[in-house]
């Protein structure tokens, strides 16, 4: 018996200690070193510092797009909605009746609150007034900001409860289970956080605004703080450029130089920031690696701004700047410092003065983007306002120098107003159209696609072709020469200059049925390569997101057919592409078809020209039917006529030579009805915009010496590109000569 008690007694010891060495061995071998780092994380303290972030620059070193130290103020939510005083109203209640609380009923509680009620709603009142005067802000707009917070926060909690809501029902149905809003609205993150009152605060206010917040006594650490927050400053956001008018058009032009100051400069390009982190944020750039453990000081935390949009958004991990890490150890005092680390700093390939003066001159109210009298409009009225795009690229080295589109906005209203900038179907102002809007590109392309056929067919250099006003025998309503109209009194160009056309005359006059020929020769196979070769089908690379990659094909899939192959020789049917496409493929042609893709982000990654092996002879003939376009009077670009049947020179910058070719692109009418909603249905009879787009491309340089740069303008409806456009090229030339980016002969 003893010696069987004795052998229990045994085994239980056993047992036991077994036990013990098996917690042992997971508190040191499994958890140890879990358990470690949370033993040294009781022992130190740690702060990290803001990440300081890189700046914008253009290409001549000005800077578009820095951090400036400043501080905001941020209150916790309770504090915004007044939750804050009955909080405080309860506690003093439980507090004086602590010996009863729990045995008084809920409306007898309620009532004590209700008592202590009004003294912190008075004190909350006092802050947010010392708060408003301390910081200079109007105490109106306190209360403003106050509400528009709350609002926003409701309809997120109101949101996110209804999906908990669905999918609670949906989870309990089996079980018959009955679920209330009740039950699944616990607060959101944004009901337990702070929210910023006041932002760009500069060092005095923050000082005095932590000096009164250690005042207010009732306030505990965290209701109410100020922060260390930089703010993102553009200093070019607004510029005043002197424009000259002597050589506008028409009753445009005068003698007297203007001022004008242009508002939301390069904002399509730059973007702008958002204040608030989201979910994917954090997913991308967590604090700590969850595979490798690593630490990322590029980590993002409530407070923190992230890239929105433009080259801002686009290039956020570029341009976002590592922590500062402070450590200190409690135990032994000793203090570890990692320095912040500045994001890279981007160069641009553009000229901010220059982007500047292209946005004045595309804005309507300079009045080269509104319908004027000379333009002879057929379906808007005189006067009615027009948007547009502009894109310079230098020859040599295929920078960006300025990319201006119109209607644009500003970051404050982006802020104050939203609305007025993304949701407006007609106007659409967030597209930046050089990049990100597609366009028939018309008969702008009919140089392309002579150098195509040659390239194809040496044979046929030096062809001429009849024009008799339309393409096919014994149908004169379809493919048709644009004179071939009552208009223009059903001439022809084979009439205009008593037989054939070379190719030279055809793309000087724009002569369809030539590239009509073109069209056809080269097939649908010839046609689409062509335009894939120059860039359509695919979208650019330049640092910016959501370029369009232009559009080759019918909407509804079918395969294009040979009579499409007739509509592309002129630039027309199943293709589109972009400003961007159109000023690359000119600076592509000038360089005989060695294609280097457009730079608007100065760095170091390379670009590998492709070689189209364009026929040189059929690059020069094609020039030189750029130069008849322009400089000829029989030319489609070389004058206005007025009214009064008197002519005007489109171009007229002196000591520069400008070669281009203009085009009318069909583009179906813009439809805006009452509620708001667009339709290209004709049912609806409120048209807002209608006629063709209107295009002039040139490519410009000294007098007597090779190109240096192409200039694309798209004038949306605008009618005739000549006419429209054309003035605008012959701006933009000036400006370039102004602001030394082109030489002018003397």
């Amino acid at each position: 018996m003893y010696h069987r008690r004795l052998l229990l007694l045994l085994s239980l010891i056993t047992i036991g200690m077994l036990f013990l060495s098996g917690q042992m061995t997971r508190l040191t071998v499994v958890q140890g070193a879990e358990l470690r780092a949370e033993a040294e994380s009781r022992l130190i303290n740690e702060r990290w510092t803001p990440t300081f972030r890189g700046q914008i620059l253009d290409r001549k070193g000005r800077i578009l797009a820095l951090d400036r130290p400043s501080f905001d103020l941020v209150a916790d939510y309770r504090l915004i909605t007044g939750e804050w005083a009955y909080n405080r109203a309860a506690r003093e209640a439980r507090r004086q009746s602590r010996d009863v609380w729990t045995s008084l009923s809920p409306s007898e509680r309620e009532r004590r609150i209700q008592e202590r009620l009004p003294k912190y709603l008075e004190q909350l009142e006092a802050v947010w007034s010392a708060v408003a005067d301390v910081a200079q802000v109007d105490p109106g707009e306190v209360e403003l900001r106050k509400n528009k917070i709350r609002s926003t926060v409701e309809r997120m909690a109101s949101s996110i409860w209804a999906r908990r809501l669905e999918r609670e029902r949906r989870a309990a149905a089996s079980r018959e289970v009955l679920v209330e809003l009740d039950d699944v609205a616990r607060p959101i993150r944004e009901q337990k956080s702070s929210h910023v009152i006041v932002r760009g605060l500069d060092d005095r206010r923050a000082f005095r605004l932590r000096a009164l917040i250690n005042t207010l006594g009732d306030l505990k650490r965290g209701d109410m703080e100020v922060i260390d927050a930089g703010q993102r400053a553009y200093p070019y956001e607004t510029m005043t450029v002197a424009i000259d008018r002597s050589t506008f058009p028409g009753t445009l032009g005068t003698e007297e130089m203007i001022n004008v100051e242009v508002d939301g400069v390069a904002t399509h390009m730059l973007g702008w920031m958002r204040n608030r982190i989201y979910a994917e944020d954090r997913e991308r750039r967590p604090r700590r690696d969850p595979v490798t453990g690593d630490v990322d000081r590029g980590f993002y935390r409530e407070g923190d701004s992230v890239g929105a949009a433009g080259l801002e958004g686009s290039l956020e991990d570029r341009l976002r700047g590592l922590r500062g890490h402070v450590v200190k150890r409690l135990d032994t005092g000793a203090t570890t410092t990692t320095e912040s680390a500045r994001g890279d700093d981007i160069t641009l390939a553009i000229d901010i003065e220059l982007q500047a003066r292209l946005q004045a001159l595309i804005d309507p109210d300079l009045g080269l983007t509104k319908v004027q009298p000379w333009h002879l409009h057929q379906d808007l009225a005189l006067g009615h306002r027009l948007n547009s795009a502009v894109v310079v690229i230098e020859i040599d080295s295929g920078d960006i120098l300025s990319m201006a589109s119109h209607p644009t906005f500003t970051r404050r209203q982006i802020q104050d107003d939203p609305d007025s900038i993304f949701r407006d179907p007609v106007d659409q102002a967030w597209v930046n159209r050089p990049l990100q809007r597609p366009y028939q590109p018309g008969s702008i392309v009919k140089p392309l696609v002579h150098a195509e056929m040659i390239s194809a067919d040496p044979k046929a250099l030096g062809r001429h072709i009849t024009c008799n006003g339309h393409f096919i025998p014994g149908r004169p309503g379809i493919y048709r020469c644009w004179i071939y109209r009552p208009r223009y009194g059903m001439t022809t160009h084979s009439a205009q200059v008593d037989g054939a056309l070379s190719v030279v005359e055809a793309i000087k006059r724009s002569c369809n049925i030539y590239f009509y020929t073109l069209g056809r020769a080269l097939g649908i196979e010839g046609m689409v390569e062509m335009y894939r070769r120059y860039g359509v089908g695919v979208a650019y690379e330049i640092g910016l997101s959501g370029a369009a990659p232009g559009f080759l094909g019918r909407l509804d899939g079918a395969p294009f057919t040979n009579s499409e192959a007739i509509m592309m020789g002129i630039g027309q049917g199943p293709v589109s592409w972009t400003p961007l496409h159109a000023a690359d493929a000119y600076a592509t042609f000038v360089r005989e078809g060695v294609r280097l893709p457009p730079r608007l982000v100065v760095d170091d990654t390379p670009r590998d020209p492709v070689d189209l092996n364009l026929h040189p002879r059929a690059v020069r003939e094609g020039i030189l039917g750029l130069d008849g376009a322009i400089n000829r009077e029989e030319g489609t670009a070389h004058h206005i006529t007025h009214e009064d049947y008197s002519r005007e020179r489109i171009f007229n910058v002196p000591g520069v030579r400008v070669r281009g070719k203009t085009g009318t692109a069909q583009a179906a009418p813009t439809f805006y009805d009452l509620k708001g909603d667009l339709s290209v249905s004709k049912d609806n009879p409120n048209i807002v915009r209608a006629g063709d787009h209107a295009w002039t491309v040139a490519i410009v340089g000294p007098e007597g010496k090779a190109p240096t740069h192409t200039i694309a303008v798209v004038v949306e409806h605008g009618g005739s590109g000549g006419r429209v456009a054309g003035p605008i090229v012959n701006q933009v030339v000036k400006a370039l000569v102004d602001l030394g980016l082109l030489e002018a002969t003397p």
